[in-house]
């Protein structure tokens, strides 16, 4: 028993670790790419999902107000609204208090399908990013190139104007000379900006930070889904928690007994207590933290602060999806989806050009060209490293779906082996040839057995969907590895 407490603490300690996400960035529209676009057929194949039965502070209050279904498809919002009266003390007051529907954001269901556009919808980063999307977009390349004409035109008869007029002091001819000079260095500006825009690099430079932006807004979303597989691990390991105590409650009682009839120490009984004590104490910090994390995830999404969520079971990943992963071809795509790649290879043009330009200006042997070789060479190897290290990561996440596939496998096969225990232990049971603690015991087995196989679920989903982003948007983000 205590090697298995031992084990929980580190899966706990483990699963606690995740909840700590950034709130980066995410992209504004879909861009399927060969097979992984295919996960989203079974997350909208999965229909209405149902709250989980048990594996939240809401469960009980989720019985005493069931919304009707909207017409648009998708799950509906729970709203859940406490009965009887508020409590006026600490003392009497429950979690339930705070579940009062205070608007049309305070909802209480998220299901996996709808958590992309609830961030894009919600998510104040989301937004903001958004907008700097839009402003971009906005530009009137042709518009700018006129107005930038007429400015140095009147910049240029400024000039001559000022040029003109006569001065009769040495401090007239200064101050004629600094506002001549003014307008001549405003001129050379806009002249340079003209000659960006007639090259295209205005334009370049401003597609490459919208790509930066909407780079950002895809790393928004996949912390949001990395925050929804760690709230999903630690709702399990609560459970897990819980159905532990109740295993050391019926070990206690024995002990207890035991104690009473002179068959083991005070001491070894009081060893016990203090494992139910560590326990509680473990349970009560899971459920701060997975509290914490649901108010992480409301405020991604948008919706009101008060740590009460409901999340929707992940979807299912069909097999097909799995074996029609092609390594070769879908690495050529992610790489030229990948923001990270494009802006190392953008500073290597750049760090090119400058060489050439240096070589141009002056000897072949100057400081100045020996500098300039040195930054190319630097921005060349940077590149590659960004390759080197963008394959490694994509190759890991494709190995990985196939590794927790086998795991999956695995553990489903455990599980029948352990239904089939649990089936021969009811018999004997019933045959009254072991004890009911025995018979709970086995059913406690079974019980790993089932969250075995959901820990495998679970990581196989995540580890597509790393794979899924990386394909589709070029993004291998280590925060949404399976664990």
């Amino acid at each position: 028993m205590r090697k298995q407490w031992m084990a929980l603490l580190l899966a706990l300690a483990l699963a606690l670790s995740l909840c700590a996400i950034p709130a980066l960035a995410q992209t504004g529209q879909e861009s399927p790419v060969g097979t992984p676009e295919g996960t989203e057929a079974p997350e909208g194949a999965s229909g209405q999902e149902e709250p989980p039965e048990s594996g939240g502070e809401e469960a009980s209050s989720e019985e005493e107000a069931s919304p009707a279904a909207p017409e648009e498809s998708g799950p509906p919002p729970i709203v859940v609204q406490p009965g009887g009266s508020r409590t006026t003390t600490a003392k009497d007051a429950t979690i339930d208090d705070e579940l009062v529907f205070t608007g049309e954001n305070d909802f209480r269901y998220l299901g996996f399908e709808n958590l992309r556009d609830r961030v894009l919808e919600g998510s104040l980063t989301a937004r903001m990013l958004q907008e700097s999307i839009a402003s971009i977009d906005a530009m009137d390349y042709t518009d700018m190139y006129q107005s930038l004409n007429a400015q140095m035109s009147s910049l240029e008869a400024s000039q001559r104007m000022y040029a003109q007029i006569p001065v009769s002091s040495p401090m007239e001819g200064a101050v004629q000379g600094f506002i001549i000079s003014n307008l001549a260095s405003s001129y050379a500006s806009l002249s340079s900006n003209v000659s960006d825009l007639a090259s295209g690099k205005l334009q370049k430079d401003a597609a490459a930070a919208r790509k930066q932006l909407k780079n950002a807004q895809d790393l928004t979303v996949v912390g949001a889904e990395s925050l929804y597989f760690a709230i999903l691990e630690l709702e399990q390991t609560k459970a897990t928690l819980q159905r532990n105590m109740t295993a050391l409650d019926r070990s206690l009682q024995e002990m207890q007994l035991r104690y009473d009839l002179g068959q083991i120490s005070a001491l070894t009984l009081e060893q016990v207590k203090n494992g139910k004590a560590t326990l509680q104490s473990n349970l009560s910090t899971l459920e701060m933290n997975l509290r914490r994390c649901k108010l992480q995830m409301q405020t991604m999404v948008g919706a009101n602060l008060n740590g009460s969520l409901v999340l929707g079971p992940l979807p299912a990943l069909s097999q097909g999806l799995i074996d029609s992963m092609d390594y070769k071809p879908d690495l050529e795509e992610a790489k030229t989806r990948s923001y990270d790649l494009f802006a190392a290879k953008n500073k290597l043009d750049e760090a090119s050009d400058t060489y050439e330009d240096t070589q141009k200006s002056y000897g072949q042997n100057t400081y100045n060209v020996r500098s300039a070789r040195h930054t190319y060479e630097a921005a060349l190897y940077e590149y590659k490293m960004a390759v080197q290290s963008f394959e490694m990561n994509f190759r890991n996440a494709f190995d990985s779906v196939k590794d927790y596939s086998q795991v999956l496998s695995s553990a489903q096969t455990s599980l029948a082996f352990q239904e089939n225990t649990y089936a021969s232990m009811e018999l004997k049971y019933r045959q009254g040839n072991i004890s009911h603690n025995a018979l709970l015991d086995a059913e406690d087995d079974l019980s790993e057995a089932k969250d075995a196989v959901e820990t495998a679920r679970r990581n196989l989903f995540t580890a597509y969907r790393t794979y899924y982003w990386a394909v589709n948007y070029g993004v291998t983000s280590s925060g949404q590895s399976g664990t």
